[in-house]
């Protein structure tokens, strides 16, 4: 089962103008967002699935890169954390530190959520 990462955007031009610029770049595969906050907050989004850790820090590299002509934009992530709770956080293309380790959480999360996924598969 891929590891989930949902993207939300302030407008839906931002989502697909994310959507137009990085696809063919992203490694994964556009889906429904994987979790949604109880209440609408107007935010437009999208899921990521991927299937490797490495695969959700680009990610969340893709994401800093799309932001990085709008200094004030942001980009709301989140996942499930390795006990199945959601994990969440802000990107913005004006601290590329911060977003780095956002993408070392989530890279992190999707390390353990896979790994967890494939001890309990069973052997054949």
């Amino acid at each position: 089962m891929p590891f989930v990462i949902t993207l939300g955007f302030a407008t839906e031009h931002d989502r697909d103008e994310f959507l137009n610029r990085t696809r063919n770049r992203i490694r994964g595969q556009v889906t429904d967002p994987s979790i949604l906050p109880p209440e609408d907050d107007g935010l437009h989004r999208i899921g990521i699935a991927v299937t490797s850790p490495s695969a959700a820090r680009d990610v969340c590299h893709q994401v800093v890169s799309f932001l990085a002509h709008a200094k004030n934009d942001r980009v709301n992530l989140a996942w499930p954390g390795a006990n199945g709770e959601p994990q969440y956080g802000d990107v913005s293309g004006a601290q590329v530190k911060e977003a780095e380790i956002l993408a070392v959480r989530v890279s992190a999360a999707a390390r353990a959520r896979l790994d967890q996924e494939k001890e309990d598969q069973p052997s054949t």
